[in-house]
């Protein structure tokens, strides 16, 4: 039986954190850290007790990809 992913929706998180490094809970549901790098957001992330986050690079400006 295959697995499926569900989809997430990021459009809230490009809107609200734009240029920054995001750290995302393991369930990928929620922002827990950011910054302007990826050690800045796992500061933030480890202060709410999650120590291995999931990175996203968030673009600065409002264009289309795929990730």
């Amino acid at each position: 039986m295959n697995k499926r992913k569900e989809v997430c929706d990021f459009t809230k998180v490009f809107k609200s954190y734009q240029g920054k490094w995001v750290a995302l809970s393991p369930d990928e549901k929620k922002v827990i850290g950011s910054g302007n790098s990826p050690k800045e957001a796992l500061k933030e992330s480890i202060k709410k007790g999650t120590k291995e986050p999931i990175f996203l690079k968030v673009p600065s400006t409002d264009r289309s990809f795929v990730l």
